[in-house]
């Protein structure tokens, strides 16, 4: 009986874990950041239109353009076409109503993630070794140009 628990467990917790092995996550928390990412930001506030900045009930999403030139980004539905090669980071807003992301490539194979409580910010960057590269942040990130 005790067997059979733990097969059963470590089968689960493999599953859950395979699930997303194409994805590497990392978390950045406000005492991370530095006086830079709030020059980022003030940037942004100041330099974005208003109907354009993300609101208190959206997600800011930022896509590393070099990772996806040529590519088409699926997220919950949505179709976004990365053409043309620009330097720096595309920047989608997304609603925090919908607690699951899923994100397609036609380049990568797709990912699904929870978003996680307190996170503004995610950035997504694509690994050379066909994984995405997650990156939670609650605060605006400071990124340069690639």
């Amino acid at each position: 009986m005790k067997t059979t628990i733990f097969l059963i467990m470590v089968l689960l917790i493999n599953n859950s874990c395979s699930a997303q092995n194409n994805i590497d996550f990392y978390y950045q928390n406000k005492t991370q950041a530095t006086k830079t990412d709030s020059i980022g930001y003030k940037f942004y506030l100041e330099n974005t239109s208003k109907e354009f900045l993300k609101k208190d009930n959206e997600v800011l999403l930022f896509f590393n353009n070099a990772a996806f030139i040529d590519d088409i980004i699926t997220i919950n539905g949505k179709k976004y076409n990365f053409d043309n090669y620009t330097c720096g980071y595309r920047e989608i807003k997304i609603s925090k109503g919908n607690r699951k992301i899923k994100i397609m490539s036609k380049k990568k194979e797709k990912m699904e993630f929870n978003l996680k409580k307190g996170i503004d910010y995610i950035i997504i960057n694509g690994n050379f070794d066909n994984k995405w590269s997650v990156t939670f942040s609650e605060y605006f990130p400071i990124m340069e140009c690639l």
